[in-house]
């Protein structure tokens, strides 16, 4: 056999191990002096690197920080958003309030995408772009306003005009909360969270949802024991119950509840006005206690309010349960000891509450307080009524400048709509029809006698809260009762009045099949109807109808719509959280 013996001494040796070696590189070494030309080389299959150009990793993904420009109503738009970094293919997703009319192209699969399309509404709206790649997802919030075109300067003056004569004021910074940021959250959990309820199966989101607008969109609201639908989920439209059990109101939306002075459409709770002061005194500060169906609670009236949905039977307390048989006072504190059973709770409130506060720690008051930082936090302030009254021209179009006008003037709107959020929190009797369950009133026992049932006092019989009118574009149905499905329809019965509660047959509610055929006569809510609703004049023009409401819409603020970033994921109960 053969013997190859290695021989260090022997030169050609290594000179020819050497010149193979070369041999087999060369190409390579070849090639990556042709790539670095360009800028950068790329290793052969199975080679180690670093990554990046040049074996630098890449830089990370992010999002240009751009000012988007303004766009019109009704006028084309395009702009580009960029990102930088990462690695494609990308992906990209948006939330929040896009100007309607306008959309993200979500197919893109370059660092480039696009917003684009035609503003169908003016405004300011604030959204979220998120992109990401293999490894790194990254999002940033982008505003863009949407301005109406050059208007009539005759139509200007005239409603700078009234603003000035009438002394009209908005919402403005001035109006924000001041907020707890621990309670908030405490709040926001406590909100969605559906151990508050006997069943355990409905949250005060349930009826006050985002997708909702914090409404429900339901005439009459569905408590304990509803069901939803596996295409329109549990909360909103498809929310049923199998008995037909329904709330006898509608669910009021959420939104700046530390400017309401009074609760409920019957204003069952309510902050007493303080007494006039002495001539030439400044006004004295409202009282610190709130006037409730317990009592007097030492409580603001949104906080007092938390506490009353929750021993509500077909809202949030059912029967049938371990609770049954409680008083309400009773009944609180068994949901304080679900809440003590929970860690996270416990630890919540203690921050939230800590040494030093009027009450420590997990206390019914404090759950009513936590829950009304949160719905607190839901107050906007740049609807485009807001910003035309801050001296922005552009913010509303000529249409919503004529139903402004008419508001204030010839429509004599603002005889109870008046002050920031559109409301004097007065009671009136405004002719609606009633149907649904009503509270027991009236021969039929299926009648709502309104704020008599606070007051005692017959003159206050079928009569209820003027509710503020902000965000009110996107919070139908209308009414007490949900009983008109669009601003034309509450429009047009402040118009025709008797006539349109005798000819109302509910077959345009949403819950038509189920409420329809509960509708009762209307002469008893005819016989003693507010003089202020009857000196809404019945003339008013088609033009004028689209007018009113056109400055109606107008009085939305566009971060309210769809806060679905409100939802949590998941709540310290560890209970089901209704997503939709």
């Amino acid at each position: 056999m053969k013997r190859e013996v290695f021989e260090p001494c022997n030169p050609r040796g290594p000179r020819r191990a050497l010149l193979e070696n070369f041999m087999r590189i060369a190409p390579w070494i070849f090639l990556c002096l042709a790539a670095l030309a360009l800028g950068g080389c790329k290793p052969p299959s199975g080679s180690a690197t670093s990554g990046g150009q040049g074996g630098q990793p890449p830089a990370a993904l992010s999002l240009a920080t751009v000012n988007l420009p303004g766009g019109t109503l009704n006028v084309p738009y395009t702009v580009d958003i960029q990102a930088s970094g990462g690695t494609a293919p990308y992906a990209w997703d948006v939330s929040g309030n896009l100007p309607p009319g306008l959309g993200v192209d979500l197919t893109s699969t370059t660092s480039l995408t696009t917003l684009s399309g035609t503003p169908s509404a003016n405004g300011q709206f604030t959204f979220t772009v998120e992109v990401s790649d293999a490894s790194t997802v990254t999002s940033r919030q982008f505003i863009v306003n949407i301005a109406a075109p050059a208007g009539n300067p005759q139509i200007e003056q005239n409603l700078r005009n009234v603003i000035a004569q009438k002394q009209i004021t908005g919402l403005s910074t001035a109006s924000l909360p001041a907020l707890n940021q621990s309670q908030v959250e405490l709040g926001r959990l406590l909100f969605f969270d559906k151990i508050l309820s006997g069943k355990q199966d409905v949250a005060c989101a349930t009826c006050h949802h985002p997708t909702e607008n914090f409404g429900d969109s339901l005439n009459l609201s569905v408590g304990v024991d509803g069901v939803g639908t596996a295409s329109l989920g549990n909360v909103g439209p498809g929310r049923n119950h199998p008995q037909k059990v329904f709330v006898p109101r509608n669910a009021q939306p959420v939104f700046a509840t530390h400017l309401q002075p009074a609760m409920f459409w019957d204003k069952r709770i309510e902050r007493p006005l303080p007494p006039p002061p002495p001539p030439g005194s400044p006004p004295p500060p409202p009282p610190n206690f709130v006037n409730t169906p317990e009592g007097q609670m030492n409580l603001a009236p949104d906080e007092a309010q938390a506490l009353f949905p929750l021993v509500n039977v077909t809202e949030m307390r059912g029967s049938g349960h371990a609770l049954d048989g409680l008083s309400n006072n009773a009944y609180r504190q068994a949901l304080l000891t679900r809440l003590q059973a929970v860690s996270d709770y416990v630890t919540r409130f203690n921050a939230a509450f800590p040494a030093g506060s009027p009450e420590v720690g997990m206390t019914v008051n404090n759950l009513a307080r936590a829950i009304a930082q949160y719905e607190r936090s839901q107050t906007y302030i740049n609807s485009a009524w807001d910003r035309y009254l801050r001296g922005d021209a552009t913010a509303m179009t000529d249409s919503q400048k004529r139903g402004a006008l008419l508001f204030f003037g010839r429509a004599q709107c603002d005889s109870c709509h008046s002050g920031p959020l559109l409301s004097n929190f007065t009671t009136h009797n405004l002719g609606v029809p009633q149907f649904g369950p009503g509270l027991g009133n009236g021969p039929s026992g299926r009648e709502d006698f309104g704020f008599e049932n606070v007051t005692g006092q017959a003159a206050n019989r079928y009569q209820f809260r003027v509710p503020p009118l902000r965000n009110v574009g996107a919070t139908a149905p209308y009414m007490h009762n949900g009983a008109f499905s669009t601003l034309n329809e509450v429009v047009v019965h402040y118009r025709n009045k008797q006539q349109s509660s005798q000819n109302y047959t509910g077959q345009n509610m949403l819950q038509a099949a189920d409420l329809a055929p509960t509708l009762l006569p209307v002469a008893g809510v005819l016989t003693s109807l507010s003089p202020l609703f009857l000196q809404v004049p019945g003339d008013l023009s088609q033009g004028e109808q689209a007018d009113l409401v056109a400055f109606l819409q107008a009085l939305t603020d566009p971060a309210f719509v769809q806060r679905l970033q409100d939802i949590p994921a998941t709540v310290p109960s560890g209970l089901p959280v209704d997503q939709q």
